[in-house]
């Protein structure tokens, strides 16, 4: 968990893209199966604790600290896990410092009780970083400026392999990725998930030149610019999915392969065609978008 704390905070000190990456594949290289799985299952939010919510949280920092101490330190600092991290009186040598398999292991078979027992003590065994890390492991949403995409893509970086192979086989893999990680190792074959209707990376626009040299006139062949080597298209304002239609599959993604299907029933159930479709979807009136 320690490791996994570190990696945390780190990762939301640092504003780098290209930096965030580099610290998230030296984790998973610098990390065994299936810890380095379930760190990925966090930051890309595919892990699911239910037996824990804020308010299991609120009650534990309650019975240890001043009622009225917390709600001023929590109104003054703004996040739970921050505050609690910080006010929760130290107990030294209460407990050994759980991994963070244990952690998820434990919970996701845990009553409230006894969600709130380990919680509890846990918190009395990590130091403060440990606990802000617990804390938003469990009660959901990271926030530390990664994306889903950002962390494959850090996986695909560290497998040395593209992202797009990585997001093609996504939504058939389940955490924590051992056969995702034998593959980025070198020690396996890429998995062939079976899962119907899968995402496809999807194809976004490119600039004619790189970014150095846009500022430079004769950077660009005048002879690529003709209508005839070019098709264009409204830029309307919605949202970028991908409709996947396959037998009696059918789903909906964002450009970054989120599932989304359940949001847009009525359009799930119009898609009557076999075919994986890329492109914006709109509001329509009787009378036109």
């Amino acid at each position: 968990m320690d490791a996994f704390a570190n990696l945390l905070e780190r990762l939301l000190l640092t504003p780098s893209r290209n930096s965030k990456l580099a610290l998230m594949a030296d984790y998973f290289a610098s990390q065994s199966d299936p810890e380095r799985g379930w760190a990925l299952a966090a930051l890309t939010n595919e892990v699911d604790l239910p037996g824990v919510k804020a308010g299991l949280v609120r009650r534990l920092v309650e019975s240890k600290v001043d009622h009225e101490l917390f709600r001023l330190s929590y109104d003054y600092v703004g996040d739970l896990a921050d505050t609690v991290s910080l006010i929760w009186p130290t107990e030294h040598g209460a407990n050994r410092v759980p991994s963070l398999t244990e952690v998820i292991d434990q919970l996701s078979d845990a009553s409230r009780a006894q969600g709130e027992r380990l919680i509890e003590g846990w918190l009395n065994a990590l130091d403060s970083r440990g606990r802000w890390a617990l804390l938003k492991l469990v009660t959901g949403g990271l926030r530390i400026g990664v994306s889903a995409r950002l962390a494959k893509v850090a996986a695909a970086q560290y497998g040395s392999v593209e992202p797009s192979e990585v997001e093609e086989i996504w939504h058939g893999l389940e955490a924590p990725y051992l056969s995702l990680f034998a593959w980025l190792d070198g020690k396996d074959e890429k998995p062939a998930p079976d899962v119907a209707a899968p995402f496809r990376p999807v194809m976004l626009a490119h600039p004619l030149v790189p970014k150095k040299d846009r500022d430079n006139p004769d950077a660009i062949d005048p002879d690529l610019i003709t209508a005839g080597n070019f098709a264009a298209e409204w830029k309307y304002d919605g949202i970028r999915v991908q409709a996947v239609s396959e037998g009696d599959t059918r789903r909906i993604y964002t450009r970054t392969g989120d599932d989304i299907s359940h949001t847009f029933p009525d359009v799930l159930a119009a898609m009557d065609f076999d075919a994986a479709l890329d492109g914006e979807l709109l509001v329509r009136s009787p009378d036109g978008v």
